[in-house]
């Protein structure tokens, strides 16, 4: 959990600052971005000071801490993913996280919502400015298009299977990590 705060949370707040100070969104998505910010990070400081004091309920403070970060990482993504392409690297932090104490299958189920979650942002905001364009467009019709962009489709999919890829390579990594320690002792 400790590498998590060490490596991905400050990957995350220097993404988030690089996309506010160099994109320059509205005051109010820039005031939102840093209230979910902050929240989050009070709220990750919390569960994380309090996983060892409630021992008995480590594993689903855990588990809440995971897909917290997941839900902030979606309401971040939605906010500036307009103004910095990047933001998609959010929805790697808590399938990574998850990589390191959650079975094969959870981290499997973390990153498939993880990337779905992704997917149905880009689809959401390409049906928005389709239906801005043309506001007379049934939604259906909006759908369509949004799903004949094939850049669209391509990019998002990409980015999806580096999301499952990625987190079902650092559960191997840990799992490995855990056997090597555990044929030292």
């Amino acid at each position: 959990m400790h590498i998590l705060n060490y490596y991905f949370t400050p990957f995350a707040v220097i993404l988030i600052l690089f996309a506010l100070f160099f994109s320059e969104p509205e005051r109010s998505v820039t005031y939102a971005s840093f209230a979910i910010l902050a929240a989050a990070f009070a709220a990750n400081y919390w569960l994380s000071s309090n996983t060892y004091r409630f021992l008995r309920w480590s594993r689903h403070i855990r588990a809440v801490t995971v897909w917290m970060n997941l839900l902030v990482s979606a309401a971040l993504f939605y906010l500036l993913s307009a103004y910095w392409a990047p933001m998609w690297l959010l929805f790697l932090t808590a399938p990574a996280a998850s990589a390191m104490y959650m079975k094969k299958w959870q981290v499997f189920a973390t990153a498939a919502v993880s990337s779905a979650l992704m997917v149905a942002i880009y689809f959401h905001r390409a049906v928005t400015f389709i239906t801005a364009d043309a506001p007379d467009m049934t939604l259906a019709a909006a759908l369509s298009q949004a799903a004949s962009n094939t850049q669209l489709l391509g990019m998002a999919a990409t980015q999806a299977v580096f999301i499952v890829f990625f987190s079902m390579f650092t559960a191997a990594m840990a799992e490995m990590i855990v056997k090597v320690r555990d044929s030292m002792r």
